[in-house]
């Protein structure tokens, strides 16, 4: 694997020339894959006794993270690097729990694969925390979680728009269009487009911050997808047992309840077994073809075919109590 660049080293001393661009976005890759493995845990720990229909909310975040991960990949290999070796590696995932993010993000938060619950919910606010702070007024009941130690994921992906504009001050990346370009029709809801110039990249960094933490005026995506909540904001509805409402000029969780699902309970540590070889065996096969997509050597929309049944396996490993190994060997 190659260098990658701390949180802070990027936020701190910002980007100044292409290996430290090249090295963030690394980071980058990583750490919005680290988000998906506790979220989609949750979602699968979630019964069919959902009545509010909580593990299709989780399930959309995951799919957009799945998009970030994606669009961070297209913006790295449109500096002209590649991902060879750098995503179908031993040390890409990380290891569950893990204190910290992939290059040090929030470096105090422990992060674990967990049914759902209000301890896992405090960790995914913690992760999805706006740069500037919530702009909606959190509830007095249950306790809001405090902020997580800087810097923010939100000061990270400003430093990496701004290490674009420093390192190509033209608007073109070394080559149009740009190598290794993985576009799909549809993940989820939203659109994988290619990063041919530095406006591409502006804008996938964009959508990625604005999904992830809402605007500086509103809980929702904004001009991506209006009306559609940020990651923040919709953990927080779980979390409070509210939808948000507008009043006026703002926003509060005040509207329909929100009921916590049940959940299957599963160890907090991994267990040996042909399930759960199943599982890492599945989970290898996915990261290697992912790599090979951004190669132009493999279909975005069969590895995400192979994402299905990496769901399957999941979901049978937590009915029987076992905590998924996302492990790559």
């Amino acid at each position: 694997m190659s260098r990658r660049r701390t949180i802070r080293e990027t936020v701190e001393n910002g980007v100044n020339d292409l290996a430290e661009l090249q090295a963030s976005l690394l980071t980058a890759i990583q750490l919005e894959f680290s988000t998906i493995p506790p979220y989609l845990c949750a979602q699968w720990s979630v019964t069919s006794a959902d009545p509010s229909g909580v593990a299709g909310l989780i399930e959309k975040v995951a799919t957009q993270e799945m998009l970030h991960f994606g669009l961070s990949c297209n913006m790295y290999t449109a500096t002209g690097a590649s991902l060879r070796g750098e995503i179908a590696t031993p040390n890409f995932a990380p290891v569950y729990p893990v204190t910290g993010l992939p290059g040090g993000v929030h470096p105090e938060l422990v992060v674990a694969l967990a049914p759902l619950s209000e301890q896992a919910l405090q960790t995914f606010l913690a992760i999805e925390y706006p740069e500037a702070g919530p702009v909606v007024p959190a509830p007095d009941l249950p306790p809001p979680p405090p902020p997580p130690v800087g810097p923010t994921i939100g000061q990270f992906y400003d430093a990496i728009a701004a290490g674009f504009k420093a390192v190509f001050p033209d608007g073109s990346l070394p080559t149009y269009p740009a190598p290794n370009q993985v576009t799909a029709t549809r993940i989820g809801d939203d659109t994988l487009f290619a990063v041919n110039t530095v406006a591409d990249a502006l804008t996938a960094i964009d959508e990625i911050t604005a999904q992830g933490e809402g605007t500086s005026a509103s809980p929702d995506e904004g001009t991506f997808e209006p009306g559609t909540l940020a990651h923040y904001y919709t953990f927080a509805e779980i979390y409070y047992g509210r939808t948000l409402v507008s009043s006026g000029d703002t926003f509060e969780y005040a509207g329909t309840p929100i009921e916590m699902p049940a959940v299957h309970n599963f160890s907090a540590q991994p267990s040996a077994g042909p399930d759960q070889q199943t599982f890492i065996t599945t989970f290898t096969t996915l990261m290697t073809n992912l790599e090979k997509c951004w190669r132009n050597e493999y279909l975005i929309e069969t590895a995400i075919s192979d994402m299905f049944i990496l769901s399957k396996t999941g979901v049978l490993l937590i009915e029987a109590g076992i905590t998924p190994q996302f492990t790559i060997t």
